[in-house]
Parts: C-alpha cells; structure tokens; sequence
C-alpha cells in the first residue's frame, strides 16, 4: 500500500489567506515585479527576450523578474502579498489551492499548453499508460502523491504502489530505487542523454501527465483580479511584451540560450548545450491546435471546465469555483488586436 499523501504546501498557503490587508493596492505600473516559479533559465526564453529586445520597453514597462526555486516563495504567495504584480505558476493544483484558500487571483495566459510535468521510467519497467503504474515504486517529491492518486482515480484503478519521496536527480531511478520518476521533460531526460548517454524511446521513456489523463496549463500568467481592472492597459502591454517575445523565441530558438546563460542565468552555472536541448523541447509545449487557431499563450475557459476541472476534483478539490472567475482571455484578445506579427520575427 502507498505511504499517505501530505501537501509540501500547506504551510506556505496558509500565508496566503488574508494577504493585503485593507490598505488598497499600490502598484509601480512602469516598474512591475514579476514572480518565476523556477530559477532564471531558458524556461522563460521570451521574458528575457522581450526584454533584450526592447519589446517590454515599447510597452512603457521595466519588468523585474523575481527568481524562483526550491528557497524561494511561491509565485502565487508574491502575488498575493502584493510583493509582485504577476506571476507565473507552473503547477495548475497548487494554484487553484491559492484560489480555493480566498486569493483572488486570475490567469491571463498559458505559456505551456500542457504541463511538461510527468514520469520518467527506464525500459525495464516502463510506465507508459496510467496501469503501468499498478505496483510501481514511484520515485517523487513529497505532495506528488496526489497525482498519481489522481491519474489512478480518473482511470478507475486502484491506488496501489508505493510511494518513496526523491529530490530532483534522477540518479535514484538510474540506481534501481524505484520504477517510476516524477521528472519534467526539459530537465531530468536531458540528464539521461547527456550524463548518462541514455536515448529517449530506447533506454528510459518520459510520459507527461497530459498523456496519463491529467491536463492541465503549466506556467500559467496571472494577477490579481484587482490590479486587472485597474491597470488593464499594463496587464494588455506585459502580455503582449511577452508574447512577442516567445514568438521570437519560437522563429529563432538558438538566440535565447546565449542570451540567458551570458545575461539573467550567468550566476547558475547553467550549460549551454542544456540550455539548447531545453529550450528546443519546450517549443513543443508552448504550441497546440488551439495556439495555432488563436494564438500562443492562449486559455480556453471551456477546455478548462470540460478536460481539466476533472483531474482537480479528483486530487479531493470539489468544490471548485466557476472557470469564468479564474480565467479571463480579455487580456489576451486585446493584446492580439495591437501586435505588430513581423516585429516579433527575426529578420
């Protein structure tokens, strides 16, 4: 039987609650902060262009860009201190905890159309279907357990593995600790080609959770619902900063890798030949049919309440609130009808 869940959120959302006070908001428009949820790399390839490439400044914006990581706040929690303007969530759940806890908080954009979050398995035992996990050893970070909880729920499987918390190597997979990795496909595969000299589909297999029946946005664009409607013209301008900004980097992936190891990550020790391999796999995840039709970054509120709402209510989040009150693609539309295509392009 596997170990019982217990969030590694809880303490941290408990701050949420109340956050603001009654003071009003005070916002620096021209200046705003802008909360990562990981650390300064390639994950945010279009920010760093946007900025390099003067698209924020066209917009009248100096964006601050708060790094994440494992000491840092949640971006949801910085929002709703007010020590950021926005944020970028990469776990779909743990933002609608912030919400269910009484944030007012509201997506604007998706920068993932579906989350590279998933598992990572070696050929031996590869899990590539949610009954391949039935009796696993499941190798994960402590609150993964209500994933794979619910990826079992929505295939009508019993919860039988066992759960063993693991940091972010994947060395404990390669050493036969457990069958099944939670990884991301920009991160722990890379390890395995370039540090273990393992190939994809041959040696080990990465499954997204998409792919497992759990979808779901990943590094979600939002704010608060106040600032949104005081400051919709700042809102509109980051957005569309930022969109250009990936839709450069999507035209020209070579450019960001330099760009963030020699300016925002240089301080990392980031590698550049993983940097490379990160960035061109990403591309795959910031496009779908609905990006295609719309554009990137676009939310589909309908999507949400018809293929993603399901997977929350399975992880024990029932009473969810409407879709229309999280998700919001005025933003969105506004900031298409004033972007200049061929400004975001390389010559």
């Amino acid at each position: 039987m596997k170990a019982m869940a217990i969030s590694p959120f809880a303490g941290s959302m408990a701050a949420l609650t109340g956050c603001g006070g009654d003071a009003g908001p005070r916002y620096d428009i021209s200046a705003p902060r802008v909360a990562l949820a990981w650390i300064k790399n390639v994950e945010y390839a279009g920010l760093f262009i946007a900025e390099q490439l003067k698209y924020y400044e066209q917009e009248g914006l100096t964006p601050n860009f708060l790094p994440g990581g494992p000491n840092a706040p949640m971006p949801s929690v910085s929002v709703a201190a007010g020590n950021a303007q926005f944020g970028f969530e990469n776990d779909f759940r743990r933002f609608m905890d912030a919400v269910l806890l009484g944030n007012d908080l509201v997506v604007i954009g998706a920068q993932y159309q579906r989350s590279p979050g998933g598992v990572v398995s070696l050929a031996e035992r590869p899990i590539l279907k949610p009954e391949d996990l039935i009796g696993s050893r499941f190798l994960g970070q402590e609150g993964v357990e209500t994933i794979v909880d619910a990826t079992l729920t929505l295939a009508d499987l019993p919860l039988d593995y066992d759960f063993f918390p693991a940091g972010y190597s994947v060395a404990s997979l390669v050493e036969g600790q457990g069958d099944a990795y939670s990884g991301f496909a920009v991160n722990q595969p890379i390890t395995l080609q370039t540090e273990y000299g393992l190939t994809e589909g041959e040696d080990f297999f990465f499954t997204s959770w998409a792919d497992l029946g759990l979808p779901g946005y990943a590094n979600m664009l939002f704010c608060k619902r106040d600032f949104l409607e005081a400051e919709f013209d700042t809102v509109v301008g980051f957005l569309r900063g930022t969109i250009k900004g990936w839709m450069y980097n999507l035209a020209n992936p070579a450019f960001a890798p330099q760009l963030v190891v020699d300016g925002p990550g240089r301080d990392l020790g980031l590698e550049i030949e993983q940097q490379t391999i990160h960035n061109r796999i990403q591309l795959d995840y910031v496009t779908s049919p609905l990006t295609d039709q719309k554009g990137i970054f676009w939310i589909d509120p309908e999507d949400v309440e018809s293929n993603m709402y399901p997977s929350l209510r399975a992880t024990g989040r029932p009473d969810l609130p409407p879709v229309e009150t999280i998700f919001d693609t005025r933003p969105l539309e506004a900031a298409y009808q004033a972007i200049d295509l061929t400004a975001a392009m390389p010559a």
